[in-house]
């Protein structure tokens, strides 16, 4: 077996030694948490890859999951124009708590899928888990560009924008994701999040 093949699928191995601790994660920042189980400072990014979705995926516990996730490497090592594994693959390790991990596995979907906007959301979801938030930023708006209609795109921006203190900015793209969406899930929130953040900063400004 050549090494490059072994060291890809033995990282599948990493991934299953992190699957006790992912799963009290997972557990520990499901939604209505209390208070000093998960932050509440701002809502749930919104997306298929948000990070608080159940870590058995596949339908199954962390056995499964890694058989799922050493059949995808050989998938993608045998495809690399495999979309989809390398989708999967990144959706799996965001599951996992694993955001940096996923983060590459969702770059090397985005680059066969450049105009997918629902792709680019969830790798800027990924990006922001991973606190690589202008990377996030741009992201989310590629998926604006590649498709107007995508108000998650909007809504995770916002998020973003807020966590790097662009408050003008975000209150302008909340005032489209309204007029876009107004039903948005956790719409309301969200701008109530954005505000009670701006007062937090203005009135501890960073030194």
């Amino acid at each position: 077996m050549r090494r490059d093949h072994l060291a890809f699928l033995l990282g599948g191995l990493a991934f299953g030694i992190l699957i006790g601790f992912a799963l009290f994660k997972a557990v520990a920042t499901r939604p209505g948490a209390a208070p000093e189980e998960a932050s509440s400072e701002i809502p749930a990014p919104a997306g298929p890859a948000a990070p608080t979705q159940s870590l058995a995926a596949g339908g199954g516990g962390g056995a499964p999951m890694l058989t799922e996730i050493n059949a995808l490497k050989e998938r993608v090592q045998a495809n690399p124009s495999d979309a989809e594994a390398w989708v999967r693959l990144g959706s799996l390790y965001q599951q996992a708590g694993m955001a940096e991990q996923a983060v590459q596995f969702y770059e090397r979907a985005v680059a066969l899928r450049p105009g997918d906007a629902a792709l680019l959301n969830e790798l800027g979801i990924c990006y922001q888990a991973a606190r690589q938030l202008e990377q996030a930023l741009a992201s989310f708006e590629k998926a604006q560009q590649a498709d107007p209609a995508s108000w998650e795109a909007i809504y995770n921006a916002v998020i973003t924008e807020t966590a790097l203190d662009r408050f003008d900015k975000a209150r302008t793209d909340l005032a489209r994701l309204r007029k876009l969406k107004p039903d948005a899930p956790g719409l309301t929130a969200l701008e109530d999040a954005v505000s009670r953040v701006e007062k937090e900063r203005k009135a501890s400004p960073s030194p």
